[in-house]
């Protein structure tokens, strides 16, 4: 029921954009977007990069606007996908789609920044209350923290990586 809803939202939306961008340059905003999140996401996925997006308002703010271009790009993918896959079946299609209702449901923007909060509260009270000392517990509790950021943010890379790799192999935008 969910992804029927989710699936319905996202055709309305696209079809009402679509025709203010064409497929190559859908295509070629998903190929810079992810090539971004790529590079940041490397950074992001650090103690230090944490902390950068816990204290800095300008990298935060880049950070969730990538995110919501991100996700904005794939609504529209999702309109352009779903009429390949509804005019002949296509497989690759099918599970280009598949990807991108992974990324639309369980990895929102709002998931990320609930996600991102906890990270910088548990970030500021290791901080707080170990970080003048640096000593083992700190260094136990920055990698348990960096543990689990890691594994959070390369879940959401892999499913950009993964939706990008199947735009190439429909070879959308292509004449």
């Amino acid at each position: 029921m969910k992804s029927l809803l989710l699936a319905s939202v996202l055709c309305l939306f696209t079809t009402i954009t679509f025709s203010q961008e064409n497929e190559a340059d859908i295509v070629k905003a998903i190929d810079d977007l992810t090539i971004n999140w790529d590079n940041e996401a490397k950074t992001l996925q650090t103690y230090e990069g944490l902390g950068s997006f816990c204290g800095e308002s300008q990298y935060r703010k880049k950070i969730i606007t990538m995110l919501d271009e991100i996700h904005h790009y794939d609504t529209l993918l999702y309109g352009i996908v779903t009429r390949k896959f509804n005019a002949n079946g296509d497989k690759e299609a099918k599970a280009t789609l598949d990807d991108i209702e992974t990324l639309e449901v369980d990895y929102t923007t709002k998931s990320f920044r609930r996600f991102i909060h906890k990270e910088c509260n548990t970030y500021n009270e290791i901080e707080n209350n170990l970080g003048r000392e640096k000593g083992a517990e700190y260094k136990a509790e920055v990698k348990t923290l960096e543990t689990e950021l890691k594994k959070y943010v390369r879940e959401i890379t892999k499913q950009i990586d993964l939706i990008d790799e199947h735009v190439h192999h429909l070879h959308l935008g292509e004449d």
